[in-house]
């Protein structure tokens, strides 16, 4: 019967670490960027360091150290290269593109006088 009424208890997500998804106790609880970490787990993605609140940075839900944000981010200026997304530019220049396509093939003709302008 106990272990029966064990698998019925469910921990809240919020309870749960982000990295090994087992619970996070208040004394061994960090908190960044509103995600739930045991200390020992609050680790850079790239190098596996140990973080701090003091020395990580994060995108799309990934957390690295500040030297290791910069390499792989910043210095590229694209924030969203190695995330399968396109980078921003990329996307401004096709939606330019695409406008001007449709700004040369248009055509008006004049109602009064059949020709096109």
């Amino acid at each position: 019967m106990f272990p029966s009424l064990l698998q019925k208890i469910r921990i809240p997500e919020s309870e749960l670490c982000r990295a090994c998804r087992k619970r996070v106790y208040p004394m061994e609880s960090l908190i960044a960027d509103k995600q739930n970490f045991h200390k020992s787990c609050f680790r850079c993605e790239h190098c596996k360091g140990k973080l701090s609140l003091g020395n990580y940075a994060s995108l799309h839900g990934r957390m690295y150290c500040k030297p290791h944000y910069k390499q792989l981010f910043k210095s590229k200026g694209n924030y969203d290269e190695g995330f399968g997304q396109k980078p921003h530019k990329e996307l401004w220049n096709n939606k330019n593109t695409q406008n001007s396509l449709i700004m040369t093939t248009c055509v008006f003709t004049c109602p009064w006088r059949d020709e096109q302008l």
